[in-house]
């Protein structure tokens, strides 16, 4: 395995990009911040309700983590996202070189989407006036924004040869991704996209989210899910074999 990871050097341009998409979150996350500490006093909410909205943004960062992982992984190319979607696809052949690259690198994947989905819909919140339910919603945009910054962050946590026993407690708790449930995903690329806690993984594999998701946009675009693996395998030289050839809708 290379020391280097192939995509290391980005270039001027793509680091500007990456500078911007995080720092738009990192907006996000302050302005709900900002909210939270604001209107405290107003809100009313009560401990139990605010433990509730807490566990509930968790929930849904992990959610939001997959369907991001999910479009990207499937429907997206170097020639849409660039170098962002080149790491993606090297992590699949090479999983071991997520570690070598720079936060802000892999933080921008996440806190783009993030920047604007949680952006708007913290926006659209303050609007209304306070209350317990405005209240535990910016809590929970909050957490979403939050955990979209570190998601990668996260996802690297499977990925650790050498894991503390403060961080082995916390995936065996499943209040992180661990990398038995993770590594799932790394043999089967339709399953386990969810990467914060890996909660949502459970529903969405059962109910099978995303191949729904696929065989829907498949007959409304004609495209094939993760139609150039192959490529990417072959243009990466794999020695694992764990990108297969694409698979069919349905």
């Amino acid at each position: 395995m290379p020391t280097i990871p192939f995509f290391k050097h980005a270039t001027p341009r793509e680091i500007i990009i990456t500078r911007l998409c995080c720092g738009a979150d990192v907006v996000v996350i302050l302005y709900c911040a900002g909210y939270l500490v604001g209107t405290y006093p107003a809100a009313g909410l009560r401990w139990p309700w605010l433990i509730v909205a807490l566990l509930a943004g968790y929930f849904l960062a992990d959610l939001f983590s997959g369907l991001v992982h999910w479009v990207v992984d499937t429907w997206l190319d170097e020639g849409m996202l660039g170098r962002g979607i080149a790491i993606t696809r090297e992590h699949h052949t090479h999983p071991g070189h997520v570690l070598l690259y720079d936060f802000l690198d892999q933080a921008s994947l996440g806190a783009a989407p993030s920047a604007v989905v949680v952006g708007i819909a913290a926006a659209v919140t303050a609007s209304f006036p306070v209350s317990t339910f405005t209240y535990a919603l910016m809590i929970v945009w909050f957490v979403i924004a939050t955990c979209m910054l570190f998601g990668m962050s996260f996802h690297n946590l499977a990925h650790w040869s050498h894991r503390p026993p403060l961080l082995r407690i916390a995936q065996r708790l499943h209040l992180v991704c661990s990398p038995e449930h993770h590594w799932r995903h790394h043999h089967d690329h339709t399953i386990r996209y969810c990467v914060i806690n890996g909660w949502a993984n459970y529903p969405c594999d059962r109910l099978r989210i995303w191949s729904r998701l696929e065989r829907l946009v498949t007959a409304a675009t004609g495209r094939a899910p993760r139609a150039d693996d192959a490529e990417w395998q072959r243009r990466l030289n794999d020695a694992g074999g764990l990108v297969g050839a694409p698979r069919p809708a349905g």
